[in-house]
């Protein structure tokens, strides 16, 4: 419904002050508070990508209202089954993961006259600069949040944390190596820009750089500036769990600032987030005295 030309038409015309009593039929505009972009040529889903990178490595499940997960943990083995013979039972465990729905806004403010200027596209604005701050906003989370009243982050979880007191290419190879060679094969490395600088001046006993151009050890480096500058993450990050319980949702606010001859754009995104193993994911934090 979201991505249809009648529906992209008549949220346009929301957009800029022209809807129609048919648009607002369409968009079902006096039930519905907040109404979803429509993603054209998927610019606003790009651009949450983009400035959270972590949604690219992440899982990402839509789903209506509050739910569950359920996540697998299998540590069976297949073996030689002889013939007439049973097989072997697996140790395989499930469990449930119970989402929340936590809001994150924001409002944005501009000159009617840009609004109605042909030359402005309002529509780009929203799945560009206004979609921005949600994605730095997620990703802050994702990373920090405290579980009160917003999602758990990943450095307040339970994963595992090794502490050092330098960073070397031996710190390096011992977070690398204790993830379980089945989670790196996925494995993808985060760090902020300013560890990253730190990461780039270690070398091997031969001299080479531990950094291979966006890559250690043939795994991707991500950058995240939610992180402590002190603090490496490596891990399998489909094991993060990214819930959208409502997408990148607009509301356009004609009446709040009609005196200053403004225009409002209440945004919203409802999300949860949680690691379903948390042996997926470990974490390097350096400990350097002042």
């Amino acid at each position: 419904m979201f991505n249809t030309s009648i529906y992209k038409e008549a949220f346009g015309h929301m957009l800029t002050n022209k809807m129609t009593n048919n648009d607002r039929s369409i968009l079902n505009y006096d039930k519905e508070p907040y109404l979803t972009m429509p993603s054209v040529d998927s610019k606003t889903e790009d651009t949450l990508a983009k400035y959270n990178p972590i949604r690219n490595v992440a899982s990402i499940l839509a789903v209506d209202g509050e739910g569950t997960v359920v996540a697998n943990t299998s540590n069976g083995k297949a073996t030689i089954v002889g013939e007439g013979q049973a097989l072997f039972e697996s140790d395989d465990e499930s469990k449930e993961i119970r989402f929340s729905s936590y809001k994150i806004g924001s409002l944005a403010k501009l000159k009617l006259a840009f609004v109605n200027d042909k030359h402005f596209d309002v529509e780009d604005y929203l799945s560009t600069k206004f979609a921005k701050r949600f994605a730095i906003a997620e990703e802050s989370l994702l990373i920090n949040g405290t579980g009160d009243n917003e999602p758990l982050g990943i450095m307040n979880t339970d994963i595992a944390k090794s502490n050092a007191d330098a960073l070397t290419y031996d710190e390096m190879v011992k977070l690398f190596f204790s993830l379980h060679k089945d989670l790196r094969i996925n494995a993808t490395w985060m760090m902020s820009d300013a560890m990253a600088m730190k990461v780039k001046g270690i070398k091997d006993s031969n001299g080479n750089p531990l950094f291979n151009g966006d890559s250690i050890f043939n795994k991707e480096v991500i950058i995240v500036n939610s992180l402590d500058d002190n603090t490496i993450l490596f891990g399998d990050f489909s094991y993060l769990y990214i819930l959208i319980r409502k997408p990148l949702s607009v509301r356009v606010l004609t009446e709040k600032y009609i005196a200053t001859g403004d225009y409002g754009y209440a945004g919203i995104e409802r999300i949860d987030a949680k690691i379903t193993d948390i042996n997926a994911i470990k974490a390097l934090v350096i400990h350097t005295e002042e």
